[in-house]
């Protein structure tokens, strides 16, 4: 935090910021870390202990697991999942054929 606070304040002679801009630039790693997208609890905390307690595995148990392996069909891949022949015929950006691909995805396996 000094050093971020060094660093505005070297900035601050070469742009002569208002005293209320300087404020909010040296609150914002702290208003940044409160609007921590997904907070999760640390070691040593006791919401780190209370999931262990309940389900018996540490917090970052999964961290390192990919969910959902499968590449998806998507309206910007289709063309490595669909032949050419296939696809001759069909308008490729209409509403139909995007709906077309949200339904294979669905019903099947990629």
């Amino acid at each position: 935090m000094e050093d971020y606070k060094a660093a505005l304040m070297n900035m601050n002679k070469d742009l002569e910021f208002e005293p209320s801009d300087r404020k909010k630039m040296l609150s914002m790693p702290f208003l940044l870390a409160k609007r921590r997208e997904l907070p999760e609890p640390r070691p040593g905390q006791k919401e780190w202990e209370l999931f262990e307690s309940l389900y018996g595995k540490r917090w970052d148990h999964y961290a390192g697991l990919k969910f959902d392996p499968e590449e998806k069909i998507t309206e910007f891949n289709w063309e490595k999942h669909y032949p050419e022949a296939l696809t001759r015929g069909m308008d490729t950006k209409s509403t139909a054929f995007k709906s077309l691909i949200k339904a294979t995805n669905f019903f099947t396996y990629t």
